[in-house]
């Protein structure tokens, strides 16, 4: 009975590991790729690695106040208050463990792209990755905009001169940050691509033919106009962000930082990080004014179809109106006809007066006064601005 409650509680704890690993992609320095099974701990062990270099940064600051080289040793006593509010800032700002939820897919994350001092967070459309200074962690790979972004990032991290000279010289972080936004923009701009005409050829089409199904198919577009719109807006915030953080895009060079940890660097000395993310920015910000313009025409026709609806209702009243007026006319002759048709004695029916004088005198002015009844009330409408043609 005991080695069976052993066994179920191992599988129980086994299954339980199996839900908290994450299953994604490895890339090395080259660009190949493995998959991999790892735990939370496993990951933070793995962006760690390029702690003690940070650490080593760290204590160059406090170099007036180290009194041994021994990091285990460091003199915690002699700091003053802001000092240590720095040193706990600094590693706060290291990789944790609650920051494994943005890239974790079992969990719903905003877009996000964070700068740890020793790796990087990126969560943009559907792609997330941990970026270290020599190996990149991409997340669900089972998602397929994730195995379409798996060739663009390799081919970014391939270090081949006769593929793209100009990787040649980037650090590994910024060719897979590089990547991960490539595949970023080409998502957004297909989807884009594939909105466009077809939203185009509605507005075109709907002026002159105006039906209920050209209406319904332009909510359907407006709609997924929309949703392209605050993608690509998340997308273009983020970038935002990162270029009005100069201390983040400091610590976005990983490679300099792990190869040179005495090198500290001004806060103005980030000219590669801030080309590289003001390029991309470009493309996203011509998407969403693309998208910007696309909808304000949207509306525009909307508004079209909307006066269009409006003339028409005008032209149905109009003809309403005419009825009204045509029927209170005749009602009014009606009324005439029926004043003779009472029973008392008519000289036109009498037999000495056979002639057809008294009929046509009555007819004449029957008519005459329902049209003379028409014209006054039509004029009369149209004076009080109820009757317009």
């Amino acid at each position: 009975f005991k080695m069976a409650k052993r066994e179920t509680e191992s599988k129980k704890s086994s299954q339980l590991m199996r839900r908290m690993e994450l299953v994604c992609l490895e890339f090395d320095i080259v660009g190949n790729c493995t998959l991999r099974r790892l735990t939370r701990a496993e990951l933070l062990r793995e962006a760690r690695s390029s702690f003690r270099e940070d650490f080593n940064k760290l204590k160059l600051i406090y170099s007036e106040l180290s009194l041994e080289k021994n990091s285990s040793h460091f003199p915690f006593n002699s700091l003053n208050e802001k000092d240590k509010r720095g040193f706990l800032r600094f590693f706060r700002s290291s990789l944790q463990s609650r920051d494994i939820r943005q890239v974790d897919p079992a969990f719903s994350a905003k877009p996000a792209l964070w700068v740890r001092h020793n790796a990087i967070l990126v969560s943009l459309e559907q792609i997330r990755a941990v970026i270290l200074y020599n190996k990149l962690f991409l997340f669900d790979p089972d998602n397929p905009k994730v195995q379409r972004a798996v060739k663009i990032i390799s081919e970014r991290l391939e270090k081949s001169p006769e593929r793209d000279i100009d990787m040649t010289g980037i650090p590994y972080e910024f060719r897979a940050l590089e990547g991960i936004l490539v595949n970023v923009c080409m998502s957004l701009e297909k989807d884009f691509s594939s909105l466009e005409p077809t939203i185009l050829e509605n507005l075109d089409d709907l002026p002159t033919r105006l039906t209920s199904r050209q209406l319904e198919e332009l909510r359907s577009f407006k709609q997924r106009l929309s949703q392209f719109s605050a993608r690509s807006q998340d997308v273009q915030r983020v970038l935002q962000e990162v270029l009005e953080e100069d201390e983040n895009m400091i610590n976005m060079y990983l490679t300099e930082k792990n190869t040179y940890p005495k090198h500290i660097r001004t806060p103005v000395e980030h000219d590669e990080v801030e080309i590289l993310s003001e390029s991309y920015l470009q493309i996203v910000d011509h998407l969403t004014n693309r998208a910007e313009l696309l909808d304000n025409a949207i509306d525009d026709t909307e508004d079209l179809v909307t006066i269009r609806l409006d003339t028409i209702r005008n032209r149905i009243l109009f003809v309403e109106l005419t009825l009204n007026i045509i029927g209170l006319a005749f009602g009014a002759g009606s009324l005439v006809v029926g004043m003779f048709g009472m029973n008392m004695g008519i000289p036109i029916f009498k037999e000495e007066n056979q002639s057809g004088f008294y009929f046509l005198f009555c007819s004449f002015l029957i008519m005459g006064s329902v049209i003379s009844l028409y014209w006054w009330l039509f004029k009369w409408c149209r004076e009080k601005g109820l009757y317009s043609t």
